[in-house]
């Protein structure tokens, strides 16, 4: 996983960039060897050099990992993280420069570690992500922490909260990238000149003086950024989410104190996350390698969308008023309902019936759309797995519950056939 190189006063380290977990005992183990080299050779050393390459492997040991997580292991991944923690923090006080050279794809632990370098430098044609809060958990190992020191709290919140994917050029503007080159031969260049440079080997939060950029959490810009952004997450997330919530908290608590309090109540997060029933839906929606082209995962879209149509219709006979319906759907996390015509505006039954409640359509939505997938399993038209992704990725049945057939076991069987066993439907005739 991790190979040297020494050439006169400078030591080249590669990392397999997809190896890097600081959850994985092995992995630590390597990286402490690898310190433990570092701090025995510093003083014949004028810098380190650490670059990743993506070496094949096993992308869903880690997800395997943390969705066999429980609330009893908490302790253990708290003691994980804290041992990770130490290891960066020891790379960060090394004395000497540590410079990453980056290139091509730079995601999750690998950024982590990168940020944990001093200077980073990278090819133009390089991206960057911390997509953990996707599969809803945290980022953990300090990347909260280091990137909002960074970066400042507003830059931050893409990659963060939302995951999204910087261009070399975002990341040079964000604050996480020192300089772009736009060839080898330039990155070595600047290498060197990094090395022979006098700019202090420590990071800038560990340096006195330090101020974050983009202002201070008591300044006016970021206290008004901070008043709406709770409910724009929200509303974008519908609710739904925790990892994003978690996140945001870890960003701002983070930094009312000192780092390494920061890293503490970052592994927190990441720990609550991890083990949430939400994380482990998202988790294995990722894992399902499923042809969603296939004629029986079309025709299963094909009947969630007419179900639904129906379901929405139903509820329209029932005088349920639009905006009520809207906001049902979306509380559950659907799409939006088909719009209404004319005939289905005027098919209203009878204003004494009894109104549905709003947890009542919600639920009857959710529930009707979870049947007719069943229905296709039950037939053995498609598997319960392919049932869940094609629900998901080809209708908008809501991830968090993992699919229209897991959502069963998301709210509980017994829940579920309490929902069952009701009269959730108006009187309509059904064709």
């Amino acid at each position: 996983m991790i190979t040297t190189h020494q050439n006169g006063g400078a030591l080249t380290v590669m990392l397999a960039a997809r190896t890097i977990n600081p959850l994985s005992r092995l992995f630590q183990r390597e990286l402490a060897a690898l310190i433990d080299t570092l701090e025995s050779r510093r003083t014949a050393l004028h810098g380190v050099i650490i670059g990743f390459h993506a070496e094949p492997a096993d992308s869903d040991h880690e997800l395997e990992h943390l969705m066999a997580l429980t609330a009893a292991q908490a302790g253990d991944c708290m003691h994980m993280l804290g041992a990770y923690n130490a290891l960066l923090r020891r790379l960060e006080s090394l004395g000497i420069p540590v410079i990453a050279t980056l290139g091509g794809a730079v995601s999750g632990h690998a950024l982590g570690l990168a940020l944990a370098c001093h200077r980073r430098i990278s090819l133009e044609d390089a991206s960057f992500s911390l997509p953990q809060v996707q599969l809803g958990v945290a980022p953990a190992a300090g990347e909260i922490a280091r990137t909002v020191r960074l970066a400042g709290l507003q830059a931050a919140m893409p990659l963060l909260l939302e995951g999204v994917t910087l261009s070399a050029e975002q990341a040079l503007n964000a604050g996480l990238l020192h300089a772009v080159a736009d060839s080898e031969e330039q990155v070595a260049e600047l290498v060197r000149g990094a090395m022979e440079s006098d700019a202090i080997a420590a990071q800038p939060w560990d340096i006195k003086g330090y101020r974050l950029p983009g202002g201070a959490l008591n300044s006016a810009p970021i206290q008004t950024l901070l008043q709406v952004a709770p409910a724009m997450l929200r509303e974008r997330t519908g609710g739904h989410l925790p990892a994003p919530e978690a996140i945001l908290c870890a960003m701002v608590e983070g930094l009312q104190v000192d780092f390494d309090s920061a890293l503490l109540i970052e592994s927190r997060y990441f720990c609550q996350t991890a083990i949430s029933p939400v994380a482990r839906n998202l988790m294995r929606l990722s894992q399902l390698r499923t042809n969603l082209a296939t004629p029986s995962a079309l025709e299963l879209a094909a009947a969630l969308h007419t179900r639904y149509a129906d379901e929405v219709r139903a509820l329209r006979a029932a005088a349920v008023p639009e905006a009520l319906l809207r906001n049902a759907s979306r509380a559950a996390g659907l799409p939006a309902p088909p719009a209404a015509d004319a005939d289905a505006i005027s098919a209203i039954e009878s204003p004494d019936a009894a109104p549905l409640a709003f947890a009542d359509i919600r639920d009857r939505l959710l529930y009707a759309l979870s049947t007719t997938a069943q229905d296709q399993v039950e037939s053995g038209a498609v598997s319960a797995d392919e049932a869940d992704l094609i629900s998901v990725r080809l209708f908008g049945y809501p991830a968090h519950t993992g699919g229209a057939i897991r959502f069963v076991q998301h709210i509980g069987p017994q829940r579920y056939a309490e929902l069952a066993s009701r009269d959730l439907a108006p009187a309509v005739e059904r064709a």
